[in-house]
């Protein structure tokens, strides 16, 4: 086996386990050059949608990715369509599926001559994981050195199961990581949740979230979009998602959403998602929505008081009733046990988390949302 193939099939693998396009820049500049091409484009499409979700970009001159991203040129890339129609993975040359005569396509190539210096490319695209996704590597010969030969041909083919079994893997990896990311971030907050993308689109929401938009009574979801049911908390909230959503100097926000009725109104906080960092989050949200709803009665947060304080099963128990507004005797008759083991065990709860009054307690036990 060729030592420099052999290099990049374990490359690709320690890349595929960094999620996104970060961990692949390196190999990817390392097997344009093995295959002969001046430039290497890695991309991820989403069949569903059509769009492209990540790609890296190796150039020997690093001006022209820079201003392939400036010039918006991904948006235009004819090989989006063609990747999001395969059934099946498959190896391509541009002579082979692109139609120069359609003008959007025209413009493309004439923008990779005039400032990337390139024209011809050959592309291995791989159809993976439940179909969704489609993975490609292209690589692009110089403007001077004609269409792909036979050898660039055979090289890029030899590396088209390497390259399908470690995206397949990245995917898997990253969407594993996702999941981990939403559920973590619901233990921490403990509060109603939404994702939205920068236009505002609901892309997930948790069961509590989608409670309140079913009942209509200050927010709900048109086209697939949040919006207000006041007009004035309508004005609000699209200034809120704006400002979290700014491609530069996002911050969070909060703002009051009115209800239907005289009942006092939700909060709803934004908390923008770093563009660097969306890779990590599920369906690449723009911002995180948390809901507060002053009339709800706050959940008890009885695994993350184990997990900080050491309160034995007991003691959870009865500082979830205490939490609740109940008081001593009634949580007494709730458990099932004396009034004076009830005491010993607050004794127990006040020395573990070096408080001295219900007061205290529950005030420090609020504080984990």
């Amino acid at each position: 086996m060729d030592d420099e193939r052999e290099a990049l099939i374990h490359g690709a693998y320690l890349a595929a386990m960094d999620d996104g396009a970060e961990g692949w820049t390196p190999w990817l500049r390392r097997a344009s050059e093995w295959i002969g091409g001046v430039a290497g484009y890695l991309a991820m499409v989403d069949r569903a949608k059509g769009v492209l979700t990540w790609n890296a970009i190796h150039h020997v001159d690093p001006a022209a990715p820079v201003r392939y991203a400036a010039d918006g040129m991904h948006l235009l890339d004819p090989q989006v369509p063609v990747v999001a129609q395969l059934q099946r993975s498959r190896l391509y040359r541009d002579t082979d599926v692109l139609d120069r005569d359609d003008p959007q396509v025209a413009v493309y190539l004439r923008w990779m001559e005039a400032y990337s210096r390139t024209r011809h490319f050959v592309t291995s695209a791989a159809v993976i994981g439940d179909g969704r996704w489609v993975g490609g590597l292209s690589v692009h010969n110089d403007v001077t050195r004609g269409e792909i030969d036979d050898e660039q041909w055979r090289r890029l083919a030899s590396l088209a199961g390497t390259l399908e079994q470690t995206l397949a893997f990245g995917v898997l990896h990253a969407e594993k990581l996702r999941e981990q990311w939403w559920r973590a971030r619901l233990d921490a907050s403990g509060e109603p949740a939404a994702l939205l993308d920068d236009q505002g689109v609901v892309l997930r929401a948790t069961p509590d979230f989608e409670a309140a938009l079913r009942r209509n009574d200050g927010l709900r979801v048109r086209d697939g979009r949040l919006f207000a049911t006041h007009a004035a908390s309508q004005q609000r909230l699209a200034a809120l998602l704006d400002r979290a959503t700014a491609a530069h100097g996002a911050s969070a926000a909060a703002t009051r959403i009115e209800r239907a009725d005289d009942r006092a109104g939700y909060v709803l906080c934004a908390w923008p998602l770093v563009a660097e960092r969306r890779a990590l989050v599920p369906d690449r949200a723009a911002v995180l929505l948390t809901l507060l709803d002053p009339l709800a009665t706050p959940t008890p947060r009885v695994g993350l008081w184990r997990a900080a304080f050491g309160l034995t099963t007991r003691e959870a128990d009865l500082a979830a009733e205490l939490f609740s507004g109940r008081t001593l005797e009634e949580a007494s008759a709730a458990l099932g046990i004396t009034i004076n083991t009830i005491r010993v065990h607050l004794r127990q709860i006040f020395a573990k988390t070096h408080t001295s009054r219900q007061a205290e307690l529950m005030q420090l036990l609020s504080r984990f949302g």
